[in-house]
């Protein structure tokens, strides 16, 4: 550094003090406008022509500083002891130090032990050896800490000139990387070209301001599994890479992801941690690293500067990188989020789509209804087919029972499922058309929940079942026609096996050909049954059945039953009634068609010899008759219990066993006991059959409507 001093410049002194701070104050001055201009390239090389000829100056400067005050002390008391013009003399190098730099701290340095030995050390007219121990440690000390001083000062200043050059990069920085999160605010979504630029730009200013060799930027994957590079200077084509072994780059991410906090290598080859990592195309040895943290200290990403030399990065660096690394932190931030919301947002936009022409390419009839009273907001083709226009409505006027009458609101499955919050499955109503038109549908709604449990809507479905109602009529008339004309020739042949088997008997000697006729006449008798069964059924479904009600002893009717089945001889029937009557407003011939219904399937599966228990008994609570029929047969799986009373259903025990039947049996006894106003239901016995129950209203007015 030089010291210029311009002829030009004048100074009003008012005494000897004022007078030097002025000089001083001009001095510095113009030491800093000296500092400026030799900072500036283009200075630098119309300067470098002159640091020979500065170097009088510095030496003048230094003499002046200490030759005036050693003059005037040995001058005016030449008897002063050595430490007070030592301590005087060290401020004097120390000044001079400060305004000419080493140059003329040095020179200080030297005059001062010339004019401290000659004046104030042993002769004081001539060079000599110090007279006594205190001016040789005296003298010693003032030389000693005069090298220090310098050393210092220079140190000082030395740093001073890289801090305030470190603040003023940090600050380009600053400005540069903030001019930089303006562009990535205004980057379009999903541009990754624009998003790969913004990266680079932001590694080769992060190389820029720490005077590196290489540079990256390593960001967190959306899924939050690792890191990825997004950008790189100086580490080579594979910095960062995919392939087996990672790069030293990448591992030394890794480290700086793990450890949250700033970390530096001085040699990565000396380092342990590295032996097994790839080494790059260009040979970095010194490493410095930072998170990039955004808000919660989430990790968004990691940035990194190399030098291609070891070095021992110090607090300053380690600081400003840092610093910078928040800096980036917004950066990423704003990139990464418009592009993860547009990614959302894409997505979302895709699946709504796809979901949209998934229910409107359902044939089914699908409406979304919106609480509180259910009023209709979307609905597909179908739906719009099968109601007409519905608009905002609730369906209240476009769903009747399946009778024709009114569906009441609280019947409604849509409004269900909404007050409720339970599915409604299969309920059977008619939809009605703009046109006035009727169709029988199958309606089932289910609530759509939040994750707190709110419903926010209602999805419902309405399948067409008007194809499959006339096929169960055409089916039911079917079935009616043939077990009428099944039935006419029965009869006959029922009673002429019966007369032949007869005659044949008054003449003897056919006992073989009456058994046979006798064993024909039986399986007349169960081709009745079963056309009677199949009558029943076409009976019930055609409309209700024609109950005769009168007074009527259950225990007698089961006796009767009881007897007529005991008397095959296979089984044990025992009937155990509670009381020795039970009378009620029933009709007679149906109950022995349930109860014999009853104990034939007992029979049916219950093994040879096998106990059938006929129970009957009164529930004084309910006023209900109860008749149970238990066997020790294999039982009825709870999943059949269900549908075990349903038309034409046979368990799958029961279908592939040898046991004959078409699955009517239980379906009538369950209509004919409905008939009269009771339930039937089935458990299982103590032995681990099975227990059907029968309960009964033992009078007319306890029937249900």
């Amino acid at each position: 550094m030089a010291v210029i001093f311009r002829p030009n410049v004048k100074v009003r002194v008012r005494g000897s003090a004022n007078g030097l701070l002025a000089a001083l104050d001009v001095v510095s001055h113009r030491l800093n406008l000296w500092h400026r201009y030799a900072s500036s390239p283009r200075w630098r090389r119309l300067l470098s022509a002159s640091v020979v000829s500065d170097q009088p100056w510095r030496l003048l400067v230094g003499a002046c500083c200490v030759v005036v005050p050693a003059v005037l002390m040995g001058l005016v008391s030449p008897s002063l002891p050595i430490t007070t013009p030592g301590v005087v003399l060290l401020i004097a190098v120390a000044f001079s130090s400060y305004l000419a730099d080493w140059v003329g701290g040095v020179t200080a340095l030297v005059l001062a032990s010339v004019a401290l030995n000659v004046l104030f050390v042993g002769d004081r007219v001539y060079m000599s050896v110090p007279r006594d121990p205190t001016e040789a440690l005296g003298f010693f000390v003032t030389l000693a800490g005069g090298a220090v001083l310098i050393w210092l000062i220079e140190r000082v200043k030395r740093q001073s000139v890289e801090d305030r050059r470190a603040a003023l990069a940090a600050r380009s920085a600053a400005t540069a990387l903030a001019s930089l999160e303006t562009v990535a605010a205004s980057q379009k979504p999903g541009d990754e070209t624009g998003r790969r630029q913004l990266f680079d730009a932001v590694v080769r200013a992060l190389v820029g301001i720490h005077r590196a060799h290489a540079g990256a930027l390593f960001v967190a994957s959306r899924a939050e599994t690792g890191l990825g590079l997004a950008a790189s200077y100086g580490f080579g084509a594979d910095g960062g890479g995919s392939a087996p072994a990672p790069s030293i780059a990448d591992q030394f991410a890794r480290l700086v992801a793990q450890g949250h906090r700033p970390i530096f290598v001085d040699d990565v080859y000396d380092d342990p941690r590295f032996k097994n990592a790839r080494p790059e195309q260009v040979n970095v040895h010194a490493l410095l690293g930072a998170p990039v943290l955004g808000a919660g200290d989430k990790l968004l990403g990691v940035v990194m500067i190399g030098l291609l030399v070891r070095h021992r990065f110090t607090a300053t660096e380690v600081a400003k990188l840092n610093a910078l690394a928040r800096q980036v932190a917004a950066i990423v931030e704003t990139a990464t989020v418009v592009d993860a919301r547009e990614v959302l947002l894409k997505r979302a936009r895709d699946e709504q789509r796809r979901l949209e022409l998934v229910i409107a390419a359902l044939p089914e009839a699908v409406v979304l209804a919106a609480p509180p009273d259910g009023k209709i907001v979307a609905a597909n083709d179908a739906a719009i087919a099968l109601f007409g226009p519905l608009g905002d409505s609730n369906m209240s006027g476009r769903l009747r029972r399946s009778s024709g009458e009114v569906c009441p609101l609280d019947e409604l499955p849509v409004l269900t499922a909404l007050q409720t919050g339970e599915v409604a499955v299969g309920v059977e109503l008619l939809a009605r058309h703009a046109n006035g038109t009727d169709v029988p549908v199958l309606a089932s709604a289910a609530p759509v929940r939040e994750p707190d449990g709110t419903i926010v809507a209602v999805v419902a479905v309405f399948r067409d079942i008007g194809a499959l109602k006339q096929a169960s009529r055409m089916k039911d008339e079917f079935v009616s026609v043939v077990s009428h004309e099944l039935r006419s020739p029965l009869t006959p042949i029922r009673g002429f096996v019966q007369l032949v088997a007869k005659e044949l008997d008054r003449e003897g000697g056919h006992e073989s050909h009456v058994q046979r006729l006798r064993s024909l006449a039986g399986h007349v008798d169960r081709m009745t049954r079963l056309v009677d069964d199949l009558l029943d059924v076409s009976r019930l479904r055609a409309g209700p059945l024609d109950i005769r009600r009168k007074p009527t002893d259950l225990v007698a009717v089961a006796s009767d039953v009881v007897q007529v089945r005991a008397a095959s001889g296979e089984h044990v029937l025992r009937l155990e009634p509670a009381l020795p009557t039970v009378v009620g407003d029933w009709d007679s011939d149906r109950l022995q068609q349930v109860i014999d219904n009853l104990v034939g399937n007992a029979i049916k599966y219950s093994p040879p010899g096998g106990k059938i228990s006929v129970s009957i008994g009164v529930d004084v609570g309910t006023g209900e008759a109860m008749l149970t029929v238990a066997d020790e047969g294999p039982g009825i799986p709870a999943e059949d219990r269900e549908r075990i009373f349903a038309a034409f259903y046979r368990t799958r025990s029961a279908a592939t066993s040898q046991v004959s039947g078409l699955g009517l049996g239980l379906y009538i006894c369950h209509e004919l006991v409905a008939a009269h106003g009771g339930a039937i239901e089935v458990g299982s016995s103590s032995s681990g059959g099975a227990a059907f129950t029968v309960r009964l209203p033992l009078v007319a007015q306890s029937l249900a409507a």
